[in-house]
């Protein structure tokens, strides 16, 4: 990992933003998976369950899913299901029992996610992931993760970042299971106290490296004890340009803004 300590380049954190790429939305079957092989069919009297029986497509199954699934935003969770239909109807091998096992979770997480990026109330399932929202009232965690990964890390960082749902003000780092592909990401959560009118740029920037700096340099154990922030993590996270003037912010600021959220004041 290649901490660049140049001032100059270190400047360029709060540079334009690249203007993202307009990608048109697919059109999508709602009746079919996108393999043409399993048929779907939705019921209005389901809601927190799926059901499905073979050999009705050219001998692949049918999959039974509840009515709200059939807009476009559920279209990856239909293909779970078809996938976990597919091994549902084979033979009951143990093999085929942990693969549906596995599909079913993830696809109920997946189903989980999207209700609650559209605001709605998710489902009572286990291991659900927070509803992605980086972009705030005031700042976007996005633009900012992406200044601060081409500054600090030469763009070789991988992860995704959100504001945090919590109320008590901490920001964090964890390790998350993508409900689509199975993989693990590492997820970088921030306190909704930073997404404040008297939050600057480079406050926000300073909890997302640190936050990075987690991901880079994970925890070490040592004689028994978990070291989190030890020397070396110390040593880069002062690297950062305006370290001084974010850990002032930190200890001052965000402790007030995050009393005002729990008073439900205006930020």
């Amino acid at each position: 990992m290649n901490f660049n300590e140049s001032e100059s380049i270190q400047m360029d954190l709060f540079g334009a933003s690249p203007t993202p790429a307009v990608v048109e939305k697919p059109k999508v079957p709602n009746t079919v998976s996108l393999n043409g092989l399993v048929a779907f069919k939705y019921s209005a009297y389901m809601k927190k369950s799926i059901r499905c029986r073979g050999g009705v497509l050219f001998g692949h199954p049918e999959v039974m899913l509840p009515a709200y699934m059939k807009s476009d935003e559920f279209v990856q969770a239909r293909e779970l299901a078809a996938e976990w239909a597919e091994y549902a109807t084979r033979r009951k091998t143990q093999k085929n029992r942990l693969i549906t096992k596995e599909l079913v979770s993830r696809f109920w997480t997946l189903v989980d996610q999207i209700l609650a990026d559209k605001g709605e109330a998710p489902l009572a399932t286990r291991n659900k992931l927070p509803p992605m929202k980086p972009k705030g009232k005031y700042h976007n965690l996005e633009e900012i993760l992406a200044a601060v990964n081409n500054t600090y890390f030469e763009n070789k960082l991988s992860c995704r970042i959100t504001w945090s749902n919590r109320v008590g003000g901490l920001s964090f780092h964890s390790v998350r299971k993508d409900p689509v592909t199975g993989e693990d990401f590492n997820l970088i959560s921030i306190s909704k106290g930073y997404d404040a009118a008297n939050c600057p740029e480079y406050a926000v920037a300073g909890v997302v490296y640190h936050e990075c700096l987690h991901i880079a340099i994970p925890p070490v154990v040592r004689n028994g004890r978990r070291i989190v922030h030890g020397r070396n993590f110390r040593k880069q996270e002062r690297l950062y340009l305006y370290y001084a003037e974010w850990s002032k912010w930190h200890r001052e600021v965000l402790p007030k803004n995050i009393r005002d959220m729990r008073r439900h004041k205006e930020l």
